[in-house]
């Protein structure tokens, strides 16, 4: 357990990111409007490593962050500003980021959520509106390679998405959403099912799974619904693709759903 007044850590952190590979943690402060990042092995009342925190960070109530160990990356969605923010993730203190992606052909619009494959050179991530993926090098303002979006989709925060994943291995995109329908609409009941068995407009909690190179209104490849049987807690994901395994968390609960369809790689 990380907790103590050393650790800078604010009462409420709606993410964290590991990186294995050099065994670390970043865990973002929306408070403080910084990236906290410890060793893997922290415990007790320990202070970050380092800290990336200032005004040349350009961080606004930071909170969300994916790190990218093979390039050794670390970016976050920033909400407040439709950016996305990549930085060292090997730097500390008051730092620029090496680069941001940001303007009107980006089609940023309340990003919440970004996840790197660093295998692909992919970059995706969550909007209110849609599902965007670009190269990871992207910089400026430059259109998305791919848009998730529409009626069949579901996707978007709008409909409650919250988390997604990316499985290099197999070029697969994973995303959860809320039973909550749109912002102002009540949720639909589990009758309103389309000839797909994908329940439109967010009326039921899904988890869904899209192949690289999907464009445009395209319903998911496969689909987990949340039922009687299935009771998915939440959409905050891990995966778990050597064990065929989709971990997933909320409302006090994770569920672990063994799924070895979806891990399949391609060659």
């Amino acid at each position: 357990m990380i907790q103590g007044p050393k650790t800078l850590q604010a009462r409420t952190s709606h993410y964290i990111a590991v990186d294995a590979v050099h065994d670390e943690l970043a865990v973002p402060n929306p408070f403080a409007q910084a990236i906290l990042i410890f060793r893997g092995g922290a415990n007790g009342n320990e202070a970050p490593v380092r800290v990336i925190q200032g005004p040349k960070t350009l961080l606004t109530a930071v909170d969300n962050v994916a790190v990218d160990p093979l390039h050794r990356e670390l970016m976050t969605a920033s909400f407040p500003t439709d950016s996305i923010l990549v930085f060292r993730s090997d730097a500390g203190g008051d730092v620029e980021p090496i680069r941001i992606l940001h303007g009107p052909k980006t089609q940023l619009d309340r990003p919440i959520r970004v996840e790197v494959d660093p295998i692909n050179n992919l970059m995706a991530v969550m909007n209110d509106h849609a599902l965007l993926v670009f190269n990871r090098t992207d910089s400026g303002d430059v259109a998305p390679k791919w848009i998730i979006a529409g009626p069949k989709t579901g996707i978007g925060t709008r409909f409650g998405t919250r988390d997604l994943k990316l499985f290099p291995e197999g070029r697969k995109i994973i995303a959860g959403a809320s039973i909550r329908g749109p912002r102002g609409t009540r949720s639909r009941e589990a009758s309103n099912e389309d000839e797909e068995g994908f329940f439109r407009g967010g009326g039921q909690r899904f988890i869904g799974v899209w192949k690289y190179g999907d464009n445009g209104d395209v319903a998911p490849w496969a689909v987990l619904n949340a039922t009687p049987i299935t009771k998915i807690p939440g959409s905050r994901m891990a995966l778990n693709p050597e064990g065929g395994d989709l971990v997933i968390g909320g409302d006090g609960r994770v569920a672990v759903y063994h799924l070895p369809e979806i891990f399949q790689k391609t060659d």
